[in-house]
């Protein structure tokens, strides 16, 4: 995706400031984003890989019922992941469960205010960009925090088994 605008925060105020054109890079999975569950780590690969496909239809002029397609897939895989993560949370009684189910309600509802911003504004650069961003910065960031923590938890109750 090429990108014109950058925010920055300057004293406190957020600012746009023109900036060339640069290609950002597609998020790409790697091993140090596993968890060791399997099925998780399917799921965060399919999450990673709507960023990049919201991404590449804009980039590549596949029209508005392509990005808006994406951006549902996006939207109701989300939640299919958090309702099988939060799950597997209980069914082994994570002492975090709360903590994260808010986090996860809290990221749903931003996805779910960008889906529909698209549907009002139609996919801008600037808005394909932020959901690029903001999805990408949210998963890898949960994923390596959050989840590893979750996992670290369920392996070391099935050790216990």
């Amino acid at each position: 995706m090429i990108v014109e605008d950058a925010y920055v925060v300057e004293q406190g105020q957020l600012v746009i400031v023109q900036v060339k054109k640069e290609l950002v890079m597609p998020y790409t999975w790697s091993a140090d984003l596993e968890t060791g569950h399997a099925a998780i780590d399917n799921q965060h690969r399919q999450l990673i890989g709507a960023a990049n496909a919201l991404s590449d239809a804009h980039r590549n002029g596949k029209g508005l019922q392509e990005v808006e397609r994406t951006m549902e897939f996006l939207v109701t895989y989300t939640v299919k992941h958090f309702v099988d993560e939060e799950k597997l949370q209980q069914t082994y009684n994570y002492p975090e469960y709360p903590a994260h189910k808010r986090l996860h309600d809290a990221f749903q509802s931003e996805i779910q205010e960008l889906a529909e911003k698209l549907f009002q504004d139609g996919p801008t650069d600037e808005f394909i960009a932020k959901v690029y961003v903001t999805v990408g910065e949210w998963l890898f960031s949960h994923i390596k925090g959050e989840d590893f923590k979750m996992i670290a938890y369920i392996q070391a109750c099935r050790a216990r088994i």
